[in-house]
């Protein structure tokens, strides 16, 4: 795949609203369990990898090193230079692992997605039945 049209679609990711940007936000989103998949540039510094790690580590968030570089990941977001980022939905995150062609995570991000369907049509469901209007 061409790094290129991955650094585009990360920037369509930015411009939607659901990725975050610099270590403390990616900590918080994994912490409040909305990260999806973090990206890591190849030249983040060894303490910066470290803290996502864990950070990510209770929260089972994959990690994916796609081979770019800060300044590459920072121009696609429209600042200098970035060392790690979050995509906090599921299926933008999906579409981004299939763009890397790992089929693996692919088939670990749509399942997620599947329960996520499942708990908002049942919630939705529950919502559906309280109304007192028309009795």
């Amino acid at each position: 795949m061409d790094m290129n049209e991955i650094l585009t679609f990360v920037g369509l990711v930015r411009r939607s609203g659901h990725l975050a940007v610099g270590a403390d936000d990616v900590a918080e989103s994994c912490a409040k369990g909305r990260a999806r998949l973090v990206l890591l540039p190849n030249d983040t510094a060894a303490n910066t990898v470290k803290w996502m790690e864990a950070a990510v580590e209770r929260k089972e968030v994959p990690i994916l090193r796609p081979g770019m570089t800060k300044k590459d990941l920072g121009e696609a977001l429209g600042v200098g230079s970035c060392a790690v980022a979050a995509v906090c939905d599921t299926g933008l995150a999906i579409a981004l692992s299939k763009k890397l062609e790992m089929a693996e995570l692919t088939a670990q991000l749509e399942q997620k997605l599947a329960r996520e369907k499942r708990r908002k049509a049942k919630k939705l469901a529950g919502k559906a039945n309280t109304s007192k209007r028309g009795k």
